[in-house]
């Protein structure tokens, strides 16, 4: 790779200018004016510092995939923007397109970054930043659970890839700690029988309400009113579907969630300050965990970008695999990124934490305590 420091006589950025830029895929749910702002702020902000190798052309693809969409417009999104030379892709952001394009991306052998929580995203050529964790989020739960004094949780496991694997994982944690299950209902994500489901819970003498799924139950606002309806105030969590506050605060009113925003991390703090002082504002519905992990993800393939051997596929592969002990505006003040040959969970330390709704706001609960 050239010395980006000085090249022909010229210093600085000056004398990068001039080469190609490095074209990097967003394959997502959207690709919005402010979701573009945050990852161009990070890329300048490498290049400020002087350590970003060349400047970064983003291409951004719709990405119209699971639950509501297709696999082939995954599928064809993904080789998209690989024909248009990107040598990185973020995105397969949900589990469902997780797994559709794992298998591809280890074919084709362009890397993905994905926030997906699933297991089943991980091989040579893919790695998960994630939103999330279908293993992580259950073990939350439990200790959650068991220290608010629940000892017959019923349960709301959604039908859907994610929610059958957070469920799997939730009840060998519930054996592992000694935790019973008061009842379980089983939900498609288009049910229309959410107040049955619940009923039958109340009806039983669960003591908690424990949801496991991706969390179109909350999108479409069927858990408050199903609630209520039954007159049922229980405590209750669910899994980084709470993130979904973002489509509505008051859909989530007295839950607890795993969440990834935590008001005492410095670098989410400094995240939210630096884009007002650059683009005018705070970014949309600040503060909120998606838009810090929306920064660390361009942080990291710059990151990657810095650690390369050669500004290609493979390169971009192996960069992602050299990076250690980058702070991370996600999650809690001890969280940071790393990766290694066969390591390619990103996120290490307190990256998932506790949060509530209460009254339409969001409150930060607490990072995760390990019982004794």
């Amino acid at each position: 790779m050239a010395d980006f420091q000085h090249t022909d006589g010229e210093k600085g950025q000056s004398a990068l200018d001039r080469y190609a830029p490095v074209k990097i895929g967003f394959l997502g749910a959207e690709f919005s004016p402010a979701y573009r702002n945050i990852h161009q702020m990070a890329f300048d902000i490498a290049k400020e510092e002087g350590w970003l190798p060349r400047n970064v052309e983003m291409i951004g693809r719709a990405e119209g995939g699971l639950p509501q969409g297709s696999a082939e417009n995954v599928v064809k999104g993904y080789m998209d923007l690989v024909e248009q030379g990107c040598i990185a892709i973020a995105g397969a952001y949900s589990s469902d397109n997780a797994m559709v394009l794992a298998p591809v991306a280890a074919k084709v052998q362009v890397p993905l970054l994905s926030w997906a929580g699933t297991d089943k995203l991980l091989n040579d050529w893919t790695f998960r930043l994630g939103n999330g964790d279908c293993g992580g989020d259950p073990a939350m739960m439990v200790h959650w659970l068991i220290r608010n004094g629940i000892k017959r949780p019923g349960v709301i496991a959604e039908i859907s890839p994610n929610g059958e694997e957070y469920f799997n994982n939730f009840r060998r944690e519930c054996l592992r700690w000694g935790l019973e299950i008061g009842g379980v209902q089983s939900a498609t994500q288009t049910t229309d029988k959410i107040e049955y489901h619940l009923g039958r819970l109340k009806d039983i003498g669960c003591d908690g309400l424990v949801h496991m799924g991706y969390g179109m139950h909350f999108v479409h606002d069927l858990m408050r009113p199903a609630l209520k309806a039954i007159d049922w105030d229980p405590p209750r969590i669910t899994t980084t579907a709470f993130m979904f506050y973002l489509r509505g605060m008051s859909h989530f009113d007295g839950w607890v969630g795993i969440d990834q925003y935590c008001p005492d991390n410095p670098r989410a703090v400094q995240f939210g300050e630096t884009y007002k002082h650059r683009f005018g504002d705070y970014p949309p519905q600040w503060p909120n965990g998606v838009l810090c992990l929306a920064y660390d993800t361009a942080t990291v393939i710059a990151e990657a970008m810095f650690r390369a051997p050669m500004l290609n596929a493979e390169g971009m592969r192996i960069g992602f695999e050299r990076i250690r002990f980058l702070p991370a505006a996600t999650g809690g003040p001890r969280t940071h990124i790393a990766g290694a040959p066969g390591d390619h969970n990103l996120f290490k330390g307190d990256w998932l934490l506790y949060s509530k709704m209460v009254d339409g706001k969001l409150q930060f609960e607490g990072l995760f305590e390990p019982r004794d």
